[in-house]
């Protein structure tokens, strides 16, 4: 799907919150863009994103929750990083952006845009060619940012877009941060703030390209929402499903080369993709069954990879916090009843008259 005119009605901006479009300014005393990044386990990717961050962004923050990996050492490679140790043993989004955005405010006095990127979505390369990023630094304070987000996939040379927006920038005025424990928005977006929507400005996200990898997320994600009590198990089976990529999603097409090629010519590799047998999300779910026990996850649609496997693989890493006896598959009338939930929870629902 196509994002050349976004739809006003896809977002709801509150009443008297004009929305804008990109345009021509000239921008004088720009002001400075500040990158938050959370980071757990993302070294296949990292380098990627803060060589190409650093060509725009004059600060990046990236917090990171004790990576196992090399995503700290990489972090320390580029100057323009400034890194937090977030030492939190549990998944808190709101601790963590609270953090990060105060650690902005605290690092940077004068005028500034805050950018929530995660490590897999690295802007587009023309993006600070367009009319829209003169736009976005003449914005006034108090404006949140909404750009497109194209999924990558099956690899980083076709994409899957989307008519929605994303709001993943704010120009700053000190405004509160409300945000939620999980999915929660990155940036403050205050009741009656002006709302400017980019349409040419593209954050192109790697996700999709390892469909292993984000499943994992979502069973992770499915764990967690079970034991946060944020989501009830019918909302858990639509959202975190087995399959990786919809058959319902949109038609890949081919990735605009305009969104790559001067990262590459800069030596930027846009293209290779790290895989795992099994990733940091699946272990962190085998701590979730020590701490609460199987049972509890029974119904979740979690069941479709060998834990034991993975139980065996993590001990071996030297992973502590995991289940000491060996996982059980739940009995087959479970599965059975699970499924047959999920396939009744996945009908559409008829509008009512």
């Amino acid at each position: 799907m196509n994002l050349n005119a976004s739809k006003d009605h896809l977002f709801a901006a509150p009443p008297n919150a004009p929305l804008h479009r990109a345009g021509q300014r000239s921008v004088s005393n720009a002001p400075q863009i500040v990158v938050l990044t959370p980071v757990k386990n993302e070294s296949w990717i990292l380098e990627r994103f803060l060589a190409a961050t650093s060509c725009f962004a004059d600060l990046i923050l990236i917090a990171d929750q004790n990576s196992t990996d090399e995503s700290a050492s990489i972090a320390r490679k580029f100057s323009k990083v400034h890194l937090l140790e977030n030492k939190s043993e549990t998944f808190n989004e709101s601790e963590r952006q609270l953090t990060l955005i105060r650690k902005a405010r605290e690092l940077v006095r004068g005028r500034k845009i805050l950018l929530g990127f995660d490590a897999d979505e690295i802007l587009a390369a023309n993006a600070t060619e367009q009319l829209g990023w003169q736009t976005m630094l003449a914005a006034k304070p108090g404006t949140t940012l909404y750009f497109e987000k194209p999924e990558l996939y099956p690899n980083p040379g076709r994409c899957i877009r989307w008519d929605t927006p994303w709001p993943i920038g704010y120009v700053d005025d000190g405004a509160e941060h409300v945000p939620r424990a999980i999915h929660s928005i990155r940036v403050p977006r205050p009741p009656g703030g002006q709302r400017l929507v980019l349409n040419d400005i593209k954050v192109l996200h790697y996700s999709f390209c390892r469909p292993d990898a984000h499943r994992a997320k979502m069973r992770y994600y499915s764990v967690i929402e079970n034991v946060l009590g944020s989501q009830p198990l019918r909302r858990r089976l639509r959202t975190y499903k087995a399959e990786a990529i919809s058959a319902s999603f949109p038609e890949p097409q081919e990735t605009p080369r305009e969104w790559l090629e001067d990262w590459e010519r800069r030596g930027i590799d846009m293209h290779s993709i790290g895989c795992e047998q099994f990733y940091w999300h699946d272990f962190e779910v085998l701590r979730q069954f020590a701490k609460h026990g199987t049972r509890r996850f029974w119904f979740d649609d979690v069941w479709e990879m060998d834990w034991e496997e993975c139980r065996r693989v993590a001990s071996a890493k030297g992973i502590i916090g995991l289940p000491a006896k060996q996982i059980k598959t739940p009995p087959k009338m479970v599965g059975l009843l699970r499924r047959q939930f999920q396939n009744l929870v996945r009908r559409p629902r008829t509008k009512a008259r």
